[in-house]
């Protein structure tokens, strides 16, 4: 079973990687000021990105209620049920450690679905380190949290 989401894993990072390089870039020559289209592949977001499958994870399954900025707030439900969605940047998100942090994506609460079906955990964990860098970098005081990173 492990084998088989790391694979399914794998090859969702791969059809993403190949959608992302299907561009046409255009390139200059150092003999003459003209310039030509080429066919060469560009990536989205730099190879050296490594949290761009945590950016993908977040975009598809967290940033309908935490927003781009992970900041939250309301947001109204198909059931007509608005949310009260908390932000990354500050409150109770501030002091979980990481596991904590992983135990409340996978189960969820509060208002909160459980992914623990829909996602492995080692995407659960990269989501927690990809939140706690874009999010919460330089929020989290020493003494106020212990994350485990």
């Amino acid at each position: 079973m492990k084998h088989l989401k790391l694979a399914l894993l794998i090859s969702a990072v791969i059809t993403f990687a190949v959608a992302c390089a299907s561009t046409n870039t255009t390139v200059s020559t150092n003999n003459t000021n003209t310039a030509r289209t080429a066919s060469t592949p560009v990536a989205a977001i730099p190879a050296s990105d490594e949290f761009a499958a945590a950016r993908s994870t977040y975009n598809a399954t967290c940033v309908r209620c935490h927003k781009e900025n992970g900041e939250g707030g309301a947001v109204e439900l198909d059931e007509g049920v608005t949310l009260k969605v908390p932000s990354f940047k500050s409150g109770h998100g501030l002091h979980h450690t990481d596991v904590e942090f992983a135990r409340q994506i996978a189960k969820g609460g509060d208002g909160m679905p459980a992914f623990e079906k829909k996602l492995p955990p080692e995407q659960i964990n990269g989501l927690v380190r990809f939140i706690r860098k874009e999010f919460q970098a330089g929020l989290i005081n020493e003494g106020t949290a212990s994350p485990s990173r």
